[in-house]
C-alpha cells in the first residue's frame, strides 16, 4: 500500500466510527477534529475507553494541531504557527522549511535545524518540550531519533502484526528505505507519529504527525491493511505502546 486513498473506508467509518472523526484519502488529513473524549481499540479490536495517559496524550496531539506554535524563520525571527486547524498547523513563512521550534528548542547549539518528529512525540507524550528522559522515563534517552521509539522506549514496542491494532496514544514507527513491514533494514533515520483514534470496525487508524509535508503538524488517516501505514520513500515498522 502506498498512500492509499481510503475514501469508501471513511463512508463507513462515519457511520461506525470508534471515535468520532471523519477520514479522507491518506495523503491527506482528516477534515473534522475528535471529540474531546476518544474511545480507542485494544489489540485485538475490543473497545475500551482511554487510560489517563493515553487521554491526555491524545488531547495534547489535538491541541497541538489547534494552538500557535513557535518557530523560527530563514532569518532567525520567531514567530507563531500559521493555518492552526483540526487538520493541519504550519510552522514555516514564505516558504522556508528550518527545521527550528520550540519543540526541539529552535535547534540552538546546531549548525543546521534538527527533524523533529521525534521531539514531537515526546511533546506529547510528556507535555514538555525537550523534556529530560531521567524524569519522564517512559520515553527514550534519544527521542529525537525515529528509531529509538522502538528500540529504546521503556514500554512495549509490537512488531506489525495485521491482526493487532495500536491503541490511542502509541507512537506509530516508520525506518527510511525499502523493506518488509516490521522488517529492520538496518537504516537509522525515519518518522513517527502518535495514535489518536482507531476504528476497529474498518480497521483505519488516525494519528498526528510533526515535522511532515515540510515544516507542518499533521492529522493523517491510514488502512491498518497488510503492508501497515506507508509514506512515500519509508516502510512500517510497528508500535510502541504509550503503557
Amino acid at each position: 500500500m502506498k498512500l492509499r486513498n481510503i475514501g469508501a473506508l471513511a463512508s463507513v467509518a462515519a457511520i461506525a466510527a470508534v471515535s468520532a472523526t471523519s477520514t479522507t484519502p491518506v495523503a491527506t488529513a482528516a477534515t473534522a477534529a475528535h471529540a474531546t473524549t476518544t474511545v480507542g481499540s485494544g489489540p485485538q479490536g475490543t473497545a475500551a475507553a482511554l487510560s489517563t495517559l493515553r487521554q491526555e496524550s491524545v488531547d495534547r496531539a489535538n491541541a497541538l494541531l489547534t494552538t500557535g506554535v513557535k518557530y523560527k524563520d530563514a532569518a532567525g525571527t520567531i514567530r507563531t504557527s500559521t493555518r492552526p486547524s483540526a487538520t493541519r498547523n504550519v510552522l514555516e513563512w514564505s516558504g522556508s522549511n528550518t527545521n527550528r521550534n520550540e519543540f526541539n528548542d529552535y535547534s540552538d547549539g546546531y549548525a543546521s535545524g534538527l527533524d523533529w518528529c521525534g521531539y514531537f512525540v515526546a511533546r506529547v507524550w510528556t507535555g514538555e518540550n525537550t523534556p529530560a528522559p531521567a524524569s519522564f522515563p517512559r520515553i527514550p534517552a534519544l527521542y529525537l531519533r525515529s528509531q529509538a521509539w522502538r528500540t529504546d522506549a521503556k514500554t512495549p514496542y509490537f512488531r506489525f502484526a495485521q491482526t493487532r491494532l495500536p491503541q490511542p496514544g502509541d507512537v506509530l514507527v516508520w525506518q527510511n528505505g525499502a523493506g518488509a513491514a516490521g522488517v529492520d533494514n538496518g537504516v537509522a533515520t525515519g518518522h513517527v507519529g502518535v495514535v489518536t483514534a482507531v476504528n476497529a470496525t474498518t480497521k483505519v487508524v488516525t494519528s498526528v504527525e510533526g515535522n511532515v509535508a515540510g515544516d507542518e503538524i499533521n492529522r493523517r488517516t491510514y488502512a491498518w491493511d497488510a503492508d501497515g501505514p506507508t509514506l512515500p520513500d519509508k516502510h512500517f515498522m510497528g508500535h510502541t505502546a504509550r503503557e
